[in-house]
């Protein structure tokens, strides 16, 4: 079992949790917008938190979106995404209109230009509301089928690994008996010539030995096996 695949899976657990982030970083960039507006101008404070929010968004969206050149995820994480529909395009093009109507009016606040930003904002309340959160509902479960998809492939290989092992074992075992046979059959023979037979003899006993020997470690790999698979 690859230490990458492991890997794989802390990443994806991780990028559920941040894909669920999105929902809560949408709602506070609306609260932060409603409250803005309400005031006579914006503090510093509050564009910059918006700002912030808008920033983590985007960054996680680009590390998820197909296609993305901005993404920090291994590639091969990448593919997974893509290959189990992870995000649709749909979903990739809802997320898109949220950063960039979040950045407009953005801009327009940090300008002055009040001119019908309080119904943008509450356009964009609305969105996030329903289209955004269904999306982004939408996007964890697909990161959550890539996950399923990683640790489905892991235990597949963990099991041709195990029957490959199993069959190893079992095969050495026969191999090792019929060696043992071999030399209690050579043995015999040497006795039966004599005096001639006698280095035959001795040779036999060395590959008893041997057989012998190899048993023991075959006894001990199968214990582990089992212990391993116990475990």
């Amino acid at each position: 079992m690859s230490e990458s695949t492991h890997g794989d899976e802390a990443i994806l657990g991780a990028l559920i949790n941040r894909c669920g982030k999105m929902r809560m970083l949408s709602h506070r960039v609306v609260v932060t917008l409603l409250l803005a507006n309400d005031n006579a101008s914006a503090s510093e404070t509050s564009r910059e938190r918006l700002a912030q929010d808008l920033n983590e968004f985007a960054q996680i969206a680009a590390d998820i979106l197909p296609g993305s050149r901005d993404s920090k995820l291994p590639t091969s994480l990448k593919r997974i995404l893509e290959h189990v529909e992870a995000v649709t395009p749909s979903q990739s093009e809802i997320i898109g209109k949220f950063i960039v109507n979040g950045r407009l009016i953005e801009d327009r606040l940090a300008s002055g230009d009040s001119a019908h930003l309080s119904k943008s904002i509450r356009e964009l309340a609305d969105f996030v509301s329903t289209p955004l959160l269904a999306a982004l509902n939408g996007i964890v479960d697909g990161v959550n089928k890539a996950l399923d998809h990683v640790v489905s492939n892991r235990e597949l290989q963990a099991g041709s690994q195990s029957k490959m092992i199993r069959s190893s074992i079992s095969e050495l075992e026969k191999i090792s008996r019929m060696i043992m046979i071999i030399s209690v059959n050579a043995s015999i023979e040497a006795s039966r010539v004599g005096e001639a037979g006698r280095g035959f003899s001795a040779v036999a006993g060395e590959i008893r030995g041997l057989s012998q020997s190899a048993n023991k470690v075959i006894t001990s790999l199968r214990a582990q096996y089992e212990r391993n698979e116990l475990a």
